[in-house]
């Protein structure tokens, strides 16, 4: 399991904001390899995107994905990363299936990311 770090990632160069607060040192760690990605022409995690989906008691839930991401190339992604042992978890299939949904709809990729 992920140890739990929050912070903030100060002065991001590709993000509209002068920091981006993560959740996780695999937040942290994605931010930085976002920043050193030269196809990355940018990224964020305050980027407003809710994603409805239904838990397995049926209810009506709403998913914030971790990062939106533009490349150089126009391509964009909504990219989720995970810690490995709660990739293959419920929550996170439905999750996973409503995002690909949403983002196919949109002409986005949704990609799970476990480092």
């Amino acid at each position: 399991m992920a140890i739990s770090k929050h912070g903030n990632f100060e002065n991001p160069k590709k993000s509209p904001w002068n920091f981006e607060k993560f959740q996780s040192d695999l937040e942290r760690r994605m931010m930085a390899k976002l920043e050193a990605d030269p196809m990355v022409k940018k990224w964020m995690k305050r980027h407003g995107i809710t994603i409805p989906w239904i838990d397995g008691q049926k209810h009506q839930r709403r998913y914030v994905p971790d990062f939106f991401v533009e490349y150089v190339d126009g391509k964009k992604e909504i990219v989720e990363v995970k810690d490995p042992s709660r990739i293959d978890s419920n929550d996170v299939q439905r999750k996973r299936k409503a995002a690909e949904i949403w983002c196919k709809q949109r002409g986005m990729e949704y990609v799970l990311m476990t480092a």
